[in-house]
């Protein structure tokens, strides 16, 4: 990998990055095209790729294998280095055999992947319908028959219930779309609904958004203000309770005892506002009278 950086031959390091090869079988047939085109650059793409009659040069296949180990992660190379040492064509033939070969449970494994999508939430619908194209290409390469119709079936049948319209259309139209066309109308669906639905919440937004600063309500006997007034009116739908009524100044609002008026005078001897009843000079002529007729009584 020293010599790919430093020498200026081979991939540079973020292309290497990106043609190197995890050994997740998932990846091979994405990897497989990057390489080839790779190799194309390399003037090398014949040589590894041909078919085991033709006769290719044996220095260009060392090349080549020698191209091949750089991106191989340590499983695939111990896959090769013992049975393929210096032969890139038999290198690239196993493992093609061992990551998208045609062995029975490989192939029950990719039908059990396919026939059981089901779309991530997170997921777009682009990345949804390429887990199904992988599964159906993996299939197609180890051999087996795999339809358009087929695949348009499964990708359906994992949508999940915000697409039930789209289905229905799908499903009852007389027409036999391509895998192509069906792609074509399931992102243009999608598309709408994510417009439709930012609409709908921009309208919510608007209709329950929080009060502006120029108006303040209180709910449950509140009030209604702006700036165009300094008074305070009933918000109109709110029914305002004064409280309590003050028995000193008679206005609503306070209790008599935190009335900041002075409190008035009263006598309820005589019944006058103009002294209390320790000041009642009519209440002290009663206490005399009385005084003077029980000194009367007893000295009879």
């Amino acid at each position: 990998m020293a010599n790919h950086t430093s020498t200026g031959y081979g991939p540079s390091a973020t292309r290497f990055n990106r043609l190197l090869f995890s050994g997740d079988e998932t990846n091979f047939e994405q990897w497989e095209v990057k390489f080839l085109g790779y190799m194309r650059l390399q003037k090398l793409k014949d040589t590894i790729d041909a078919g085991e009659d033709v006769d290719i040069d044996e220095e260009k296949n060392a090349e080549a294998y020698a191209e091949l180990i750089q991106l191989l992660n340590d499983k695939s190379l111990s896959l090769v280095m013992r049975d393929a040492a210096d032969d890139g064509r038999k290198a690239l033939q196993i493992l093609r055999e061992h990551y998208a070969g045609s062995s029975t449970p490989r192939i029950i494994s990719l039908y059990t992947e396919l026939t059981s999508l089901i779309k991530r939430r997170e997921e777009s619908v682009t990345e949804y319908v390429i887990r199904a194209e992988t599964a159906a290409a993996a299939l197609r390469n180890a051999g087996e028959t795999v339809s358009d119709s087929l695949v348009i079936a499964m990708i359906v049948k994992g949508l999940p219930d915000c697409f039930q319209s789209f289905v229905a259309v799908i499903t009852q139209s007389a027409k036999k779309q391509s895998l192509s066309e069906f792609k074509v109308a399931l992102r243009s669906f999608e598309e709408t609904e994510k417009s439709r639905q930012h609409s709908e919440d921009s309208i919510l937004k608007s209709s329950h958004g929080p009060p502006t600063s120029t108006t303040t309500r209180w709910k449950h006997g509140a009030f209604s203000s702006s700036h165009t007034g300094n008074n305070p009116r009933p918000a109109t739908g709110y029914r305002h309770d004064p409280g309590p009524t003050c028995y000193n100044c008679g206005k609503p609002g306070h209790l008599s005892r935190n009335c900041q008026q002075q409190k008035r005078m009263w006598c309820s001897f005589c019944k006058n506002n103009n002294h209390t009843d320790k000041a009642c000079r009519f209440k002290n002529s009663l206490k005399t009278k009385d005084k003077v007729s029980q000194s009367a009584e007893s000295t009879h």
